[in-house]
């Protein structure tokens, strides 16, 4: 009888190490913390939570980075995916994002800091479902819906007081996609 306890102790002593050791843990943000391309001197910034998980925005001395954080062993969660963006020191940047595409996890996130004070209001989104906010500098700046929308049809802007165009979302060159160009042009 003492035995089969302490076998059991130690096969649930495995199982919780196992589990550990597989990236679950007991929310969300832990365990987008544990997600391996997450560094670890990186800071939440932002997060935006959906029915079927979390979307983590963290910044880092390596690189911006999004993680995304699903319910998946009972109370458990997990996080096996992530999109990083680059460092840069423009006006504005994105510094972080993600589409999901699943059959049961659908999102499109997207998020920007501004420091050029001209800018007074970011725009972001299809035709018909387009989203606008006010810019608070220095501050991450979030969009998201609880659908999968193309990466190009966001056509982000930032605009000054008056509505004017002042910087939008592209490569530097159009049909030339090198990463690191993806990001705010000014007009």
């Amino acid at each position: 009888m003492k035995n089969r306890l302490v076998l059991l102790v130690i096969a649930a002593l495995l199982l919780v190490v196992c589990i550990y050791w597989g990236g679950y843990r007991i929310n969300g943000l832990s365990a987008a913390r544990a997600n391996s391309f997450v560094p670890k001197d990186s800071i939440l910034l932002d997060q935006v939570d959906f029915n079927w998980g979390t979307v983590y925005i963290f910044n880092s001395n390596e690189k911006p980075i999004t993680a995304i954080s699903n319910k998946k062993l009972g109370f458990l969660w997990v996080s096996r995916a992530s999109t990083f963006f680059f460092h840069n020191n423009d006006p504005v940047k994105t510094i972080g994002g993600t589409t999901i595409a699943d059959e049961e996890e659908q999102a499109t996130v997207f998020s920007v800091i501004v420091n050029d004070p001209e800018v007074t209001l970011l725009e972001v989104g299809p035709e018909g479902e387009r989203q606008r906010k006010n810019v608070v500098l220095g501050e991450p700046i979030t969009f998201s819906w609880n659908k999968t929308i193309n990466w190009f049809d966001l056509t982000p802007n930032a605009l000054n007081q008056e509505g004017k165009l002042l910087y939008e979302y592209r490569y530097a060159v159009p049909n030339f996609t090198k990463l690191e160009e993806l990001k705010w042009y000014p007009i």
